[in-house]
C-alpha cells in the first residue's frame, strides 16, 4: 500500500469507523466540513496541524462537533493498526483527496460522494467506461442468462460492468464479464473482507478483471439501510444503465426510481410480461425499453439529453468537459459554436480557476473539481 497523504490520512481519521465504538462524521458532517474548510483556502491536512484547536475554534459547527472532530483526529495508532489489517486483506482504502477516486462520483454528487472508499483489485477500472446492470436476486432462469450474455457483450465491446454483486442478476452479469475477459465493478454493501477472499471472486481480483469497492466499513454486516445507500454509487459510476427484472418494491425498484429522479445516467428497462414485476412501470416512469442482445451499440451509443439550446456557454463547457479533457474545436463541435467565441470563454474559466490548461500539443482542458 502506498503512503497515504497528509489530506487522505486527515480523511481516513475524521470519517473512518476503527472499531464498532467509533462514532465518525456522517458523509454530511464531513461535508460541511469540507467545504467550510474550502472557504478559507484550507485543506483536511491543516487539521493534523498542531494548532487544530486554534484552527476549530473558527469552525462555524458547534462546540459539541469541534471537540469530536479533535477526539477523531487523535486516533492515530488505531487507524495505523486498521490499515494493516486491511492491507493484510487485500484491501486498500483511498479518499476524496486521491487522484484515483472516482471522477464520476466527484463530478455527478459532489460533496454527497463518500469521503473514504475501500476497495481490492484494480483501481485503474474505476475510471473506465461502464454500463451498470442490475436486478432482482430471485430472478427467473432466463433472465439470468440474459444478464450473463449482456455482461460478455458489454465486456467484448470495451466497457466495464458496473454492479452490486449481490446473488442474482448482478452476480449474472459480472461473471459474464469476466467470462469474456472484461473489467468488472462491484460496488457492495457490505462484507467487503470476506467477499475479497471468497474463492468466485479472488481469482477475478488477482487477474484485474475484477475491482470490489465499498464506502462501508470492510467488515460491516448487511443492513438494508446500507444496501439502499450504495445504489446510487452503481448508477453514478455508469455510463448508462440497465434493469433486467426489478419487483415493486425493495432494492432494484427503489435504486431505478432514485437514477430516475435524478437523472444520473440514462435508464434502460428489458420489457416482459410478468405482472409482478416493475419494469413496465419503470418505462411508463421514463425508462427507456431495452433493445436485444444483437442491437447492444444502441445501449452503448445512446444519448438521452442533448445539451439545452438556451443554456448559458459557461454551463455547456463545464458540464461537457468535467472528467475529461478536449481542444477548443472539440468543445466548438459539441455544443455547435463557433471557436472564437468558445475559446474567449475557455480563457475566462481558466482564469476563475473552473477550468485548467493541459501544456501538451493540442492545447487540452478540463474542468477543476474542487473537492476532497
Amino acid at each position: 500500500m502506498k503512503k497515504l497523504s497528509l489530506n487522505s490520512q486527515a480523511i481516513i481519521l475524521l470519517t473512518a469507523y476503527f472499531n464498532k465504538n467509533d462514532k465518525p462524521l456522517t458523509i454530511t458532517e464531513y461535508s460541511n466540513l469540507a467545504t467550510w474548510l474550502l472557504k478559507y483556502n484550507m485543506t483536511p491536512a491543516d487539521l493534523l496541524a498542531t494548532n487544530n484547536i486554534d484552527i476549530l475554534k473558527e469552525y462555524e459547527g458547534s462546540k459539541i462537533i469541534q471537540d469530536r472532530i479533535l477526539s477523531l483526529l487523535d486516533r492515530g495508532n488505531a487507524m495505523a493498526l486498521s490499515l494493516q489489517k486491511w492491507q493484510n486483506f487485500g484491501i486498500w482504502i483511498m479518499t476524496r483527496a486521491d487522484e484515483e477516486y472516482p471522477i464520476a462520483l466527484k463530478r455527478k454528487l459532489g460533496q454527497k460522494s463518500p469521503p473514504i472508499l475501500y476497495g481490492a483489485g484494480d483501481k485503474k477500472i474505476l475510471n473506465t467506461k461502464g454500463i451498470a446492470i442490475v436486478g432482482s436476486r430471485d430472478a427467473s432462469m432466463d433472465d439470468l442468462e440474459f444478464a450473463f450474455q449482456l455482461g460478455k457483450k458489454i465486456a467484448l465491446c470495451g466497457y466495464s460492468v458496473v454492479s452490486g454483486g449481490a446473488r442474482g442478476i448482478d452476480e449474472s452479469s459480472m461473471f459474464g464479464s469476466i467470462e469474456a475477459d472484461g473489467t468488472t465493478i462491484g460496488v457492495v454493501s457490505d462484507s467487503l473482507a470476506q467477499k475479497v477472499l471468497s474463492k468466485k471472486y479472488r481469482e477475478a481480483i488477482q487477474n484485474s478483471n475484477l475491482t470490489l469497492i465499498s464506502p462501508y466499513y470492510p467488515d460491516a454486516k448487511f443492513n438494508a439501510g446500507n444496501a439502499m445507500g450504495r445504489n446510487k454509487y452503481i448508477y453514478v459510476l455508469a455510463k448508462s444503465s440497465v434493469v433486467i427484472h426489478s419487483g415493486l418494491k425493495g432494492g432494484t425498484w427503489e435504486g431505478a426510481k432514485e437514477n430516475l429522479k435524478n437523472n444520473w445516467t440514462d435508464l434502460f428497462v428489458k420489457k416482459n410480461n410478468d405482472a409482478m414485476a416493475g419494469n413496465s412501470k419503470l418505462l411508463a416512469m421514463g425508462g427507456i425499453e431495452l433493445p436485444n442482445l444483437n442491437d447492444i451499440e444502441y445501449l452503448l451509443d445512446y444519448k438521452k439529453k442533448e445539451l439545452a439550446i438556451n443554456e448559458p456557454r459557461e454551463e455547456k463547457i463545464l458540464k461537457l468537459i468535467s472528467g475529461k479533457k478536449m481542444t477548443v474545436d472539440e468543445i466548438s463541435k459539441e455544443i455547435s459554436e463557433p471557436s472564437r467565441l468558445v475559446k474567449n470563454t475557455i480563457e475566462k474559466l481558466v482564469k476563475s480557476g473552473d477550468i485548467e490548461k493541459h501544456k501538451n500539443r493540442p492545447l487540452r482542458f478540463s474542468k477543476i473539481i474542487k473537492l476532497f
